[in-house]
């Protein structure tokens, strides 16, 4: 880790990116998200069930990183919003490797996700490894850390993704 950027070694270890909420879970989205896919889980749809087995009805823990992403565009927004897992980009423009895929991912959730909700998010570079040889070009993997909590700072879920980026020859 010795050849990294200073940039990148300060980033070790700490919240890089953060995204306060811009879209507020809402049932209706969820509803229509679970249409698509035909989910019937009731405590997404049935109020009565739910109450006797969460307490209310939940949104599905499927949507967690959707509520945490900002939008690209709103009323009065100035720019470009950020990027999903937008950490993973900027080490990709530090380390000057233009390509990249996710390699594992691994999401834990802690509390469940109700209408009302207010997700914000914190996106932590918990390691990097050295350059190496793939089969892809020459590369590194990374890890990051997509902590998820609701507005009164609850955990709702911790994603870790182990990422590869790497350049052709």
């Amino acid at each position: 880790m010795s050849d990294l950027p200073d940039l990148v070694k300060n980033w070790i270890g700490k919240t890089v990116v953060k995204v306060d909420h811009t879209v507020t879970v809402e049932r209706g989205l969820w509803l229509t998200f679970c249409a698509a896919v035909q989910d019937g889980n009731p405590l997404y749809w049935e109020d009565a069930i739910a109450q006797e087995h969460t307490g209310r009805v939940i949104a599905p823990p499927a949507l967690l990183a959707g509520w945490g992403s900002e939008l690209d565009w709103y009323p009065g927004k100035q720019g470009h919003g950020v990027r999903p897992l937008e950490l993973h980009f900027m080490l990709k423009e530090a380390l000057g490797l233009p390509n990249g895929i996710t390699i594992g991912v691994e999401l834990e959730f802690h509390e469940p996700v109700h209408a009302g909700d207010k997700v914000q998010v914190e996106q932590m570079l918990r390691a990097v490894g050295d350059e190496k040889p793939t089969r892809l070009g020459i590369g590194r993997k990374w890890t990051i850390d997509v902590v998820y909590r609701r507005q009164d700072q609850v955990l709702l879920g911790l994603q870790t993704l182990e990422m590869l980026a790497y350049r052709t020859p």
